[in-house]
C-alpha cells in the first residue's frame, strides 16, 4: 500500500510531545517495513538536519513546506500554513499516486477536500471536546468566555471540514460520540493512544511518602488541579502521614503554579527535559483534573510502574482502564486521600495495581498495538476500491 502522510510536524524520531510529530513517527516507524510512505510536512527552524535524515531514510518521496499560520485568529478559516501544505498535498499526490492519504491532526481536515485519495483523519487532542470540557471546568468567568469562543470555533471547525474524510480517528468513546455530530457514527475508529513501553521502562523505585502530578501548567485546567492538590489534598495527608510530599512537574513553564511552592510539602519543578525519573521516583501519581484529560501523563505513569490516582473526568478517554484494577479513582477531596494513603500504606495492593497497569500497556497501548490498528483502518478503506480496479 502507499500512504500518503500529511502532518503538520516534521516527523521523526526521537521527537518532541506534540502530539501530531509523536503518532507520525510512529507509523513511519512501525509501518514502513510493510508500506511505502510518503510525506508532506511543515518545518519550522527547530528541525535540524539529523531529523530530515531519518525521515528521508523511511519516506519517498517527502515534501516539505514552510510552517506557518493554520487559521486566521479572528475568521477560523484556513490560513496560509494550511494552503501550503494543501499546494505539497496536490503535488506530491500526482508524484506518488497514493492508496490512501492520512492527515494527521483535526488542523488538517480541509486537506481533504483535495485530496486526490481516500482520507483517513487522525484527531488526538479531540479540540471540540477539550474546548467544551475547559469551558464548563473553569471557575473564572473571563476564562469560561474565552474556553466558550475556543468551543464554538472547534465547532464550527468541525462541522464545516469534517465531512470530506472517509474514516476519522478518536482516542476514546467519549471522543467518539462528540465526533459524531459532525460524522455518521461508522465511519468514526476508536484507536487509543500509544505509549512507547521501552523508553518509559517498569521499575518500582518510588519514594514511599512522595506524590505527583504531572501536567501543562500553562493551562488552566491542570493550574487548578495542581493548586487542589496542594492546598487541599496534600494538607489532608500529612495530617496522617506527615512526611508526604508533593512533585508538580512540567516540562513547560511552571510559574503558574510557582507560588505553590511556598507552601509545606510542595515542590515545583518546570522546563524539565524528561518526566521519567520524576515519576519514577513517586510512589502514587495523581491526576485530579476536573475536565476531561489528555492521556499521555496517565499513560506514561501506567507504563514507568508508578501507581495512578485519578478523577473519573482525567480517566475518561483512556476505555481500556478499569478502575480498581488498573487504577484507583477518586472524585472528591476525601477520596483521593483515602485511595493515596491506601496505596502509600498497602504495598501489596500499589505493586498489584502497578503490575496490573502495566500488562495492560504491554498487551494494548504500545505502539506496535496502536500503529497495527490504523494499518486495518487503512486497509478496510483501500481494500473496495482495490477490488473495484482489479
Amino acid at each position: 500500500m502507499r500512504i500518503l502522510l500529511v502532518s503538520p510536524a516534521l516527523p521523526h524520531r526521537p521527537s518532541a510531545a506534540d502530539a501530531a510529530r509523536v503518532f507520525a513517527s510512529q507509523l513511519i516507524d512501525h509501518l514502513s517495513g510493510r508500506h511505502t510512505f510518503g510525506v508532506v510536512a511543515a518545518t519550522g527552524p527547530a528541525d535540524t538536519a539529523i531529523a530530515r535524515a531519518w525521515l528521508a531514510a523511511r519516506a519517498a518521496p517527502v515534501e516539505i513546506v514552510p510552517a506557518g499560520r493554520w487559521r486566521h485568529a479572528l475568521s477560523g478559516r484556513p490560513g496560509p500554513g494550511l494552503r501550503a501544505l494543501a499546494g505539497g498535498l496536490r503535488h506530491a499526490t500526482a508524484a506518488f499516486q497514493p492508496d490512501i492519504i492520512h492527515l494527521e491532526s483535526a488542523l488538517l481536515a480541509p486537506l481533504a477536500r483535495v485530496a486526490g485519495a481516500p482520507c483517513v483523519l487522525a484527531c488526538h487532542d479531540a479540540p471540540t471536546t477539550l474546548a467544551g470540557d475547559a469551558a464548563r471546568a473553569t471557575a473564572w468567568r473571563w476564562q469560561r468566555l474565552r474556553a466558550r469562543l475556543v468551543e464554538h470555533r472547534e465547532r464550527d471547525w468541525a462541522r464545516a471540514w469534517f465531512g470530506a474524510a472517509n474514516a476519522c480517528v478518536v482516542e476514546s468513546e467519549h471522543d467518539r460520540r462528540a465526533a459524531s455530530a459532525y460524522l455518521p457514527f461508522e465511519r468514526i475508529d476508536v484507536i487509543y493512544a500509544g505509549v512507547d513501553a521501552e523508553r518509559y521502562a517498569y521499575r518500582r523505585i518510588g519514594e514511599p511518602g512522595r506524590i505527583i502530578f504531572t501536567g501543562d501548567l500553562g493551562r488552566p485546567g491542570d493550574v487548578e488541579a495542581a493548586q487542589r492538590l496542594a492546598t487541599s489534598i496534600l494538607p489532608a495527608i500529612r495530617r496522617r502521614s506527615p512526611r508526604t510530599d508533593l512533585v508538580i512537574a512540567s516540562t513547560g513553564t511552571a510559574e503558574p503554579a510557582r507560588e505553590l511552592g511556598r507552601l509545606a510539602g510542595v515542590r515545583i519543578e518546570g522546563r524539565l527535559a524528561d518526566l521519567r525519573p520524576m515519576v519514577w521516583g513517586a510512589a502514587v501519581y495523581v491526576s485530579p483534573l476536573t475536565g476531561v484529560g489528555r492521556t499521555t501523563g496517565l499513560l506514561e505513569a501506567l507504563a514507568l510502574g508508578t501507581p495512578v490516582v485519578g478523577s473519573p473526568a482525567s480517566l475518561s478517554r483512556l476505555d481500556a482502564v478499569v478502575a480498581g484494577h488498573h487504577v484507583l479513582s477518586a472524585d472528591s477531596d476525601a477520596d483521593f486521600v483515602d485511595a493515596v494513603c491506601l496505596l502509600m500504606r498497602e504495598p501489596v495492593v500499589a505493586n498489584t495495581i502497578a503490575r496490573n497497569a502495566r500488562e495492560l500497556v504491554e498487551r494494548s497501548l504500545t505502539w506496535r498495538a496502536v500503529t497495527q490498528r490504523y494499518d486495518d483502518v487503512y486497509r478496510r478503506i483501500v481494500q473496495p476500491r482495490m477490488e473495484q480496479a482489479a
